[in-house]
């Protein structure tokens, strides 16, 4: 079976990141969250390399996606993932066939489900570091 990413694309993989984010950016609830973002050609890079990765492209970057930890930094609550997710099913919607958007939308909604989960149980790290969110490079030990 070929990965939903090469199905799509990394050309389209990074439209999408592109359109969905510069819809963020005005979103009345999703905004806020995403102000600390200070350099957004650097994150619009590392989300594009996350969902090409998560999608089952080969990896092209040496990063280290800290997903639970940049979530709670970030203020992560249940009702702005709902608003995450419908953004996101919309865009994803008038970018790509509809199977191609459906496998990517469940993709993201079961990484939200483990967001949701976290946070119910209370297993979020300490939130009170305001690491920008492009600052996690992966360490070679």
């Amino acid at each position: 079976m070929q990965a939903i990413a090469q199905a799509i694309g990394h050309p389209t993989v990074a439209a999408v990141v592109a359109d969905f984010y510069q819809q963020v950016r005005a979103h009345p609830t999703l905004a806020q969250p995403f102000a600390r973002v200070h350099d957004w050609p650097a994150h619009l890079e590392h989300l594009t390399h996350f969902w090409w990765v998560t999608l089952g492209g080969a990896r092209y970057l040496e990063y280290r996606y800290q997903v639970a930890e940049r979530h709670a930094e970030a203020g992560f609550s249940p009702a702005l993932l709902q608003d995450w997710l419908a953004l996101f099913g919309q865009t994803l919607q008038s970018h790509l066939p509809a199977d191609q958007a459906s496998a990517w939308l469940n993709r993201a909604e079961r990484i939200g489900e483990s967001l949701r989960l976290m946070h119910a149980l209370g297993h979020y790290p300490d939130a009170t570091s305001q690491t920008p969110a492009t600052t996690a490079p992966c360490r070679s030990s």
